[in-house]
Formats: C-alpha cells, sequence, structure tokens
C-alpha cells in the first residue's frame, strides 16, 4: 500500500474524520460567497510570468506593476485540515491530511512520518530562512522540499485536479509554527501556487459573514520612536502609504492604547493596521505587549473589543510587528490569534523577525492589491508573487515596483540591508493571514 494511504483505510480513520468535519463542510460553502468584485485596476494585464507561473496562477493574475486583477470565474476555495497523531512507539507516529473541497467527496490521506525527524526539519529551515541562504528548489532532500512532501504532496493531485486556487488550512497545534507560503513542490512555493488563510481552529471563525459586508473605514496606528526600543523611522511612511484619504490615523505620541482601543471598538472601523514593536512572553494575553507611541498594551485586553463589536466584527486587524503570528504554547498563534479571539474576522501576523524595509514594502504593496478588489489571500498571494519574482526591489533610495514607488528617501544603512534583493522567502514568506481569507 502507498505511505500515503487514505484515512479510511485506517484504524478509526474514514468515519470519525467525517463527524469532525461536519463543521467544516458548511464554512466552505460560505468561502465560496461571491467574493468582491473583479478589480478595477488600469493596465493590470495578464501576467509576463515563466509558463510554470502562469499555468499555476490562481484567481488573482498580477502584470509587470501595480494591483492584480481577480478573476472570480476560478475561484475554487477548498480547506485542509492537518492533525497529528504521535505513536505509542517513537517515531511511529501518523499525519492526516483531509482535503473538503467545494464540490466532490472529502479526501483524506494518512502519511506515517517521524515526529521528531519533522521537528529537525523545521529548525533546519527556520535556521536558512534566518541565515537567508540560497533556496535548494532542486533538492528533494532539502527541507522545504521535505516539509512540503509531508504536509502538502500527499493531496496535491487532488488540488490540481479540483483546480483549488485558496485554501483555509487549519493545522494541529505544534504545526502552526510551519511557515507553509516558504514550502515548495519543486517548481513552486505553496505561497506563490496558492492563496491561503490559516485558522487555529474552525470556532474563531465568522460563519455569517459575507463578503460583501468586509470593508469598513480604516484605522491605521503607528510608532516611530521609543525610549528604550529601537527607532523604526518607516513607520510613519507605512501609515501614510497604506491608508486612503479618509482613513483615521495615530502616528506616535497620538497613538495610545486608550485610542486603539476606543478607535477599534467603534462600528464604524473595518480594518486596524498597527505598526509598532511588540513582544510575545510565556504566560499569555497578559504578558504578550504592543507598545503605542506612549504607553504598551498587553492583550488581556482586547477582550473588551469582542464585547463591543459582538455583532458588527472587525473585518482585518494587521499587525505589522515582529514575530506576531507565534506565541508560546499557551497561545500558538500569538498577536494574531488573540486579534481573532478579539473578535476579528481576519487578522495578520508576522512569525519571525522581518526587516522593516522589507515589511513596511510588503504591506504597502498588500493594501494596493486590496484596495484594487482583491480578496485578503488573493491580495497576500499578489504580494508574494511581486516579492518573489523580483518585481520589488531596490532603485536608489526608492523600493520600486515597477514605475510605481513603495517607500522612499532610505537612508544608507537601509538600502545595504535590502540591496541584494526581495526575493528571498525571508522577506515574504513569514507574514500570514488567520482567520477569514476574503
Amino acid at each position: 500500500m502507498d505511505a500515503a494511504q487514505r484515512v479510511g483505510g485506517s484504524p478509526g480513520g474514514g468515519n470519525a474524520v467525517t463527524r469532525r468535519l461536519v463543521p467544516l463542510l458548511a464554512l466552505v460553502c460560505l468561502l465560496a460567497a461571491e467574493p468582491p468584485a473583479r478589480a478595477a485596476s488600469a493596465g493590470s494585464g495578464p501576467s509576463a510570468a515563466s509558463p510554470s507561473v502562469r499555468a499555476a496562477a490562481g484567481p488573482a493574475t498580477t502584470g509587470k506593476a501595480g494591483p492584480a486583477s481577480f478573476d472570480r470565474a476560478r475561484y475554487t476555495p477548498a480547506i485542509l485540515h492537518i492533525s497529528v497523531t504521535r505513536g505509542k512507539v517513537a517515531g511511529d507516529d501518523f499525519i492526516d491530511l483531509v482535503l473538503t473541497p467545494l464540490q466532490g467527496e472529502v479526501q483524506g490521506r494518512r502519511l506515517p512520518v517521524n515526529l521528531e525527524q519533522l521537528g529537525r526539519q523545521l529548525r533546519a529551515l527556520y535556521g536558512q530562512l534566518a541565515r537567508q541562504d540560497p533556496i535548494q528548489v532542486a533538492d528533494p532532500e532539502s527541507p522545504l522540499r521535505q516539509l512540503h512532501r509531508q504536509l502538502i504532496g500527499p493531496v496535491e493531485p487532488e488540488l490540481r485536479r479540483l483546480g483549488v486556487t485558496t485554501l483555509l488550512l487549519v493545522p494541529d497545534a505544534g504545526l502552526q509554527a510551519v511557515p507553509f507560503a516558504a514550502l515548495h513542490d519543486g517548481e513552486l512555493s505553496f505561497g506563490e501556487r496558492y492563496a491561503f488563510a490559516i485558522t487555529p481552529s474552525v470556532t474563531l471563525m465568522q460563519r455569517d459573514v459575507r463578503p460583501s459586508q468586509a470593508g469598513g473605514a480604516q484605522l491605521a496606528l503607528g510608532s516611530s520612536r521609543f525610549e528604550t526600543l529601537a527607532a523604526l523611522p518607516l513607520v510613519p511612511q507605512e501609515v501614510d502609504r497604506i491608508t486612503n484619504l479618509d482613513a483615521r490615523r495615530f502616528l506616535d505620541q497620538a497613538f495610545t492604547p486608550e485610542v486603539l482601543l476606543r478607535e477599534a471598538g467603534d462600528p464604524a472601523t473595518g480594518r486596524v493596521h498597527v505598526a509598532t514593536h511588540a513582544e510575545f512572553l510565556p504566560g499569555g494575553p497578559s504578558k504578550a505587549l504592543i507598545y503605542a507611541g506612549k504607553g504598551s498594551l498587553d492583550l488581556s485586553r482586547f477582550g473588551s473589543l469582542r464585547q463591543r463589536r459582538a455583532s458588527d466584527p472587525l473585518d482585518l486587524f494587521v499587525l505589522s510587528a515582529c514575530r506576531t503570528a507565534l506565541g508560546d504554547p499557551s497561545s500558538e498563534l500569538g498577536f494574531s490569534g488573540l486579534a481573532l479571539q478579539a473578535g476579528a474576522r481576519s487578522a495578520i501576523g508576522t512569525l519571525w523577525y522581518v526587516d522593516d524595509v522589507a515589511t513596511s514594502a510588503f504591506f504597502v504593496h498588500f493594501y494596493r492589491q486590496l484596495r484594487s478588489g482583491l480578496p485578503k489571500a488573493e491580495a497576500l498571494r499578489a504580494t508574494r508573487l511581486a516579492f518573489a519574482r523580483g518585481e520589488i526591489k531596490l532603485a536608489g533610495d526608492r523600493v520600486v515596483d515597477g514605475q510605481e514607488v513603495l517607500l522612499d528617501q532610505l537612508k544608507p544603512a537601509q538600502q545595504r540591508r535590502v540591496s541584494q534583493g526581495l526575493d528571498h522567502p525571508f522577506f515574504w514568506a513569514g507574514i500570514e493571514l488567520l482567520g477569514t481569507p476574503w
């Protein structure tokens, strides 16, 4: 029998998995509800990517520069649940993959794995990303290829056959730290091939929300100067460039914990972007701090937002800060997971400490895609593609996407940090969307 077996063929597999997925079936129908209309962007033509990239293109396609366009006819969502079972004997472990498509039968695969070895592969991948080592996509034994083969590979043929473009990943605790966007099939990374979002639990999803309800006024807050922390000089540019004219902005001393809670609790606010330092210490939400321009905010106070926004949740909460998508074992998805618990439909955070030039450029590009009409997961994929293809790069003292300026007036030290390019997955694979993918 193949190493990747159908779940139904393993002890206790098929029926148990089907029962677990009953709540997901209703959710996948919601995923296919009509997403935002096709982007109205001038000059967004067909992609000029290589044939392999064109063949893998999802519903969002990019031109040489500027916002992507959205082809609703190609939008095909699915849910992929990834769970682990530790065996009684060391190394006698399993990964169960359950794919719930929009149409057709639920597909299950069980793969024998050694979880200790998988952990070593994950640590090796993090080391390569942190050092920005060359990505060994041609080597089947490289960590990003091995992890893809175990976590995605068994269902990849079904994903291709069904034409899936957008995935909601539901990974078990312990797998939520996997940088899925960086995993590679030898031709494309997972983050280039698919738009996706992650949820730590389906119970955190807002199941009664239609895409037409998304949006609302934008709130942007940022801190560039701190007494005891390193300055973030690009935050003012980031806040200015991601927002439209009617957005509310609070910078430095105007950004206080009280302002964040008050403005985010306003029912008129749909999207919140916070650009600052943050740290997640062991001990849960009360030990997780966001540093405002004046004072700090621990995440236990986010509970008040859930109460205030219970009938009208925030559409998106973005934490453009270091390592906000991971926490400790008591809250593995960190600040972003807590934002979901606070009632946001979606949240965006980072898995590791990303260079602030790359982070600011990433979010400026992402919001341009979002404003053009792309759903969130597709907007993130379009931005990942632009980075991975080398379309976003340094030009003098500016970071540009073709003729469009994302950032300017970079200092020499900032220019040096990105002078070798921004196509390495270190710069783009660690920014993840949690919760609702549209």
